[in-house]
């Protein structure tokens, strides 16, 4: 265990100079971390042949983070945060380490308010460069950033303030937008296909959703609700097992979230579907058969000398076999019709094996078992699972999906 421990230890000093080489910097310091707080575990831990290493890696990388920031530009907001997003962090990490200290000073040269007021004053500017713009949705969520991050210090000048304004306004010119897509493609629609009656109508739960938070948007939630009623497929089924579950799954193949299903006669339907359901269940068969075998052991004799013993017996072998199959016929009224059968099959076999007469004593000729004999129910499974499988894998089934799709 000892040893296991100090590989682990190793490894994760080992990760973090590989994340330092490859220049992921956080995930570094936080290996390192890692590292010495097993290390601290330890009253006796002495530090001297790492502590350099771990100094300079950690100089390197603050100087690294400070250099990104003083080569970025005035509007390079991204740059800047980034860089003091990943400074906040790792002094976090840090702080949080009675040890620090003897690998740097950065948390008491920068303070945990002096970051969170300087990203807070990024996102600020990030913000309002957005709103000069017009790019609501950017100025709303860089003005919520610098309130966020400010947050343990109160609240940053009016960035909540501005933050909800400029998300209703962001909100309003989204929903307005969904909205007019909706309206144009529910009147340009001459042939009246449910595809585009579902688009129109995700177009305008689209106007609804992005809106709810300031209530309702115009009558975008009832017409969402009706150009996805408009948008439903209708398939009618025949089954001669309407309760079975190949019949259910069967149907669950076709349930694309915009299909109704109702049953023959129910009224005018788009595509019809018809599935015939055979099963046969092959209880266990049993067949035996009896092979006569021999075998000559050979026996020391307590003066020394051996003799040979021909053993005479039999073998008995008994076979129990059963099986269920399963035939489905799914046609489907399309342009040209489709007729798919599919037959499908599950056995299961126990062989049984006992010797009997003059038998060898030698362990070798015991009785035993190879094999299983499930259960009509276990078989049942089976072949359901082996149907719904090739179904499911079933290009021409796409085929018809996509025919669904397309009404």
């Amino acid at each position: 265990m000892g040893c296991m421990l100090l590989l682990a230890g190793c490894a994760s000093l080992s990760t973090s100079i590989s994340q330092f080489e490859k220049g992921d910097y956080v995930a570094s310091v936080k290996s390192t971390l890692t590292y010495l707080d097993d290390k601290y575990k330890k009253p006796d831990y002495d530090d001297s042949d790492e502590r350099n290493g771990i100094r300079e890696r950690l100089r390197v990388i603050v100087a690294s983070y400070e250099a990104t920031i003083q080569g970025a530009g005035e509007r390079d907001y991204d740059r800047k945060i980034g860089a003091y997003l990943a400074l906040l962090d790792i002094r976090t990490a840090l702080a949080a380490r009675s040890y620090y200290p003897k690998y740097t000073d950065l948390p008491l040269r920068y303070t945990d308010a002096t970051l969170r007021d300087t990203l807070a004053s990024e996102y600020y500017q990030k913000a309002s460069a957005a709103a000069a713009y017009k790019d609501e949705r950017q100025a709303a969520i860089s003005f919520a950033a610098a309130a966020d991050i400010y947050q343990p210090y109160g609240d940053y000048k009016d960035a909540r303030k501005q933050a909800d304004k400029h998300r209703y306004a962001a909100d309003s010119l989204d929903a307005a937008a969904y909205y007019k897509q909706g309206t144009e493609l529910a009147a340009n629609n001459p042939q009246r296909r449910r595809s585009i009656y579902r688009d129109a109508g995700q177009a305008f739960y689209n106007a609804y959703n992005v809106y709810q938070e300031h209530g309702p948007y115009k009558d975008a939630q009832a017409l969402s609700d009706k150009y996805r009623a408009l948008g439903t497929v209708v398939l009618q089924v025949s089954s001669n097992d309407p309760d079975g579950d190949i019949t259910r799954s069967v149907m669950g193949l076709f349930n694309l979230g915009f299909t109704r299903f109702q049953y023959q006669g129910g009224g005018n339907a788009d595509l019809g579907m018809y599935i015939n359901t055979s099963y046969v269940y092959y209880p266990p068969r049993a067949r035996e058969y009896v092979e006569a075998l021999s075998e000559n052991v050979d026996t020391k004799n307590p003066d020394g000398s051996t003799s040979t013993k021909t053993y005479r017996f039999n073998r008995r072998v008994v076979v129990e076999e059963n099986s269920f199959q399963i035939v489905l016929d799914l046609s489907v009224t399309r342009v040209p019709n489709l007729d798919l059968r599919y037959n499908e099959g599950a056995e299961s076999r126990r062989t049984t094996i006992s010797y009997f007469g003059d038998v060898p004593r030698n362990g070798r000729y015991g009785y035993r078992t190879e094999g299983y004999l499930m259960d009509r129910n276990q078989l049942w499974q089976s072949v359901q699972a082996q149907l719904i499988n090739r179904l499911g894998s079933d290009n021409r089934i796409r085929m018809i999906q996509d025919d669904i799709r397309n009404f």
